[in-house]
């Protein structure tokens, strides 16, 4: 009926501006930047963890030393972290306050860290490894590239060593390589490759630390041995062996259940 003769069109409602999650500069329908939050958190955990050094320190660190830690010097160290490491982000969990501290006031010697990793594992997603286990980052260049040579020793008979690595990025320490190596050689009985083994199924070495660390946290909490088995062929959680069987259901023989 509006459109009859010359009477006047309605007037049209306001449109209600709907507000998506990406159209705020937080990325946050709320309208808090929660990253910035986040950023901020990290910069005060680690100027805490600076100023109680400071203030434990024998004999006391100088005003330089002091300024080379204050909140403006930690934020620009971050940026240049990230700079360095795109997508890459700091994990309080992983490594302490201080040592992180230590790790974006020194970037020069970070980025030489990271150019002696790329030299020895030039196909390794370095931002992946280090952000799974940025551990990596404490040691000095020489000693990453000892690390290196070692660990390719360890790994020579594998098609694509860096691939484990990739992985399990807790391998490329040269200790923990060994100890899986040998753990895996305990579970077969030196009847399989274990560096084949890594290759074909690099998960079952999380798999194994998994069912430790619940068999430790049973031990603690009922003061009892775990009754039942976990097989790393199959990834049963909580199975038993059929009785009078020398293998698991699934064809498994009983040295590899843990």
């Amino acid at each position: 009926q509006w459109m009859r003769g010359n009477q006047p069109s309605p007037t049209p409602r306001p449109r209600r501006r709907l507000l998506s999650c990406g159209s705020a500069s937080s990325g946050s329908p709320s309208g808090i930047d929660w990253n910035a939050r986040r950023r901020k958190r990290i910069m005060e955990d680690l100027h805490e963890a600076c100023q109680r050094r400071a203030r434990l320190a024998k004999p006391p660190l100088t005003p330089e030393q002091n300024q080379r830690y204050d909140l403006k010097q930690l934020e620009s160290g971050i940026e240049r972290l990230e700079l360095l490491l795109p997508g890459f982000s700091i994990n309080i969990e992983q490594l302490s306050a201080l040592q992180w501290a230590d790790l974006v006031t020194d970037t020069n010697g970070v980025a030489a860290k990271l150019v002696a990793l790329k030299g020895c594992y030039p196909n390794l997603d370095l931002v992946d490894l280090l952000q799974k286990y940025p551990k990596v980052l404490t040691l000095e260049p020489q000693e990453l590239r000892e690390n290196a040579y070692k660990v390719m020793e360890l790994l020579q008979g594998a098609k694509n060593p860096e691939a484990i690595i990739q992985a399990v990025p807790e391998l490329i320490t040269p200790k923990i390589l060994a100890s899986v190596i040998i753990t895996i050689n305990k579970w077969y009985q030196l009847e399989r490759d274990p560096i084949e083994v890594l290759e074909n199924d690099p998960d079952i070495v999380r798999r194994a630390q998994v069912k430790e660390k619940e068999r430790d946290v049973w031990g603690r909490e009922t003061g009892e041995t775990k009754v039942t088995v976990f097989c790393l062929t199959c990834c049963e959680t909580g199975c038993r062996v059929l009785p009078g069987k020398r293998w698991h259901r699934c064809g498994t023989p009983l040295r590899l259940l843990v």
